[in-house]
C-alpha cells in the first residue's frame, strides 16, 4: 500500500502485515488493546503504521500491575 498520507494513515491490518507480525497477530492484540486499532461496522481492524511502530517496541514490556492485583501477592 503506497505510503500516502504518511504514518498516521488508517488502513486495513492487512495493509500492515509484515515479517514481524502476522495478520492474526495484530488482530490479537488489537482485541486485547495492546494495539491501538479500532473495529469497523463491517468487521475489519484498522490502524496506523505509527500504532504498530509503537507497539512493536513495547511489545515485550510488562504493564504494571493495577493496584487491586497487587492485593492477592
Amino acid at each position: 500500500m503506497p505510503n500516502v498520507a504518511g504514518p498516521a494513515r488508517i488502513v486495513p491490518l492487512a495493509s500492515l502485515v509484515n515479517q514481524d507480525f502476522s495478520l492474526a497477530a495484530l488482530r490479537q492484540a488489537a482485541q486485547r488493546g495492546r494495539l491501538e486499532a479500532n473495529q469497523g461496522s463491517d468487521g475489519v481492524w484498522r490502524s496506523s503504521r505509527r500504532a504498530i511502530d509503537e507497539y512493536s517496541r513495547t511489545k515485550f514490556s510488562r504493564r504494571p500491575k493495577a493496584e487491586n492485583e497487587l492485593e492477592d501477592v
